[in-house]
């Protein structure tokens, strides 16, 4: 990936600091091109990829409240780790909250996602710095204390 990255740095530069999606895509078109192997050229391939992506993009938008707090909706559908690696697939909010082992689950993905994103907090102010650590602690106590199951409603 690194020549990819300074292809894409060249074609930022190129652009006055600025990569673009479609000069990316215009590029890529060429088999030449280093980038040319990282994309799906096949036409009916490729539509089949993107409507499973519309997929994924409508699951992610339906959302539930849960009882403890029900005016802050939340995902209807979460998609765990453990189940990417089989194959994936999303599974009901309510049922993961309601199971131990997979509210274990769900926490520690929430932990690996705040670790990355600690990894970037370089990039940020102390303030925000902070928060992240806050964040971090929460999930910290809620991983190591069992917590009585949560009931959702849609």
């Amino acid at each position: 990936m690194k020549e990819e990255r300074k292809f894409l740095e060249q074609l930022a530069k190129r652009n006055g600091g600025m990569l673009m999606v479609d000069d990316v895509l215009n590029e890529a078109k060429d088999p030449r091109c280093i980038l040319h192997k990282h994309f799906q050229w096949d036409d009916t391939a490729a539509a089949e990829s993107y409507r499973k992506l519309q997929a994924r993009q409508l699951i992610q938008k339906c959302v539930v409240t849960v009882e403890k707090a029900p005016d802050v909706p939340i995902r209807a559908f979460v998609s765990l780790t453990t189940d990417q690696y089989s194959g994936g697939g999303y599974r009901m909010t309510a049922e993961v909250l309601s199971d131990d082992d997979l509210k274990s689950q769900l926490l520690h993905d929430m932990m690996v996602t705040l670790t990355k994103w600690k990894k970037q907090i370089n990039l940020m102010d102390r303030e925000t710095a902070a928060i992240i650590d806050q964040l971090e602690g929460i999930v910290r106590t809620k991983t190591k204390s069992k917590h009585k199951s949560v009931t959702s409603r849609v």
